[in-house]
């Protein structure tokens, strides 16, 4: 009988531990204490993105390119061919002297260059008559190739001494260039405190 109760405390012990195996809290260990689950590992972030640069405007601080067209060099004895036309009006006539740009390149005047009236040797002022300039304001003209400048000569028709050839300077230049008087006789003034004949600044124009 007491083998019998023994056999039964065991099997029902058994049974306990199997059920304990089968049944129990996953959380558990083995040795009946709490297991906490294994920790989240937070998600990857994405990397940063690379700072993007602006983008630079077209032509912005490239270098390239030109502020602007240089300005043309000036003009030369060897550059121009000098002409005069007849002289008119009556009483105070103007006269023409045009510059003609022969290079192949644009160049520029500025001021009033020289003229000189050449003629008989006249016994009191001689043989070469300098005008003096006007009081025009210069500036600066552009002769494109093959285009002219003008200045205009202005002398006082009469007298007793006529020209034969005008001695012609180009601005800035020391070489000159004769050519002929086409109009008749003229009063001399040199040395005259305001003198009626002058020569004016070189002008956009042409004959």
């Amino acid at each position: 009988m007491r083998t019998r109760n023994a056999s039964l405390a065991a099997g029902v012990l058994t049974a306990g531990l199997l059920l304990a195996g089968c049944g129990g809290d996953p959380g558990s260990s083995a040795s009946g204490q709490m297991t906490a689950p294994p920790a989240q590992q937070p998600a990857p972030s994405a990397p940063a993105a690379a700072p993007t640069e602006p983008a630079q405007e077209e032509g912005a601080g490239s270098g390239s390119g030109s502020e602007g067209q240089e300005a043309a060099d000036r003009c030369t004895d060897a550059d121009l061919t000098a002409t005069v036309n007849q002289p008119t009006g009556t009483g105070q006539q103007r006269t023409i002297l045009a510059w003609r740009n022969t290079s192949d390149r644009p160049c520029t005047m500025t001021g009033f260059g020289g003229v000189d009236l050449r003629g008989p040797d006249d016994p009191t002022f001689g043989p070469s008559y300098s005008l003096p300039r006007s009081s025009e304001e210069a500036t600066a003209v552009t002769v494109k190739p093959g285009g002219t400048a003008i200045s205009t000569i202005t002398t006082i028709a009469g007298g007793d001494w006529t020209p034969t050839d005008v001695v012609v300077t180009a601005p800035d230049e020391t070489t000159s260039k004769t050519v002929p008087w086409r109009g008749g006789p003229v009063q001399r003034q040199d040395g005259a405190t305001r003198p009626g004949s002058y020569i004016g600044p070189v002008q956009q124009g042409s004959l």
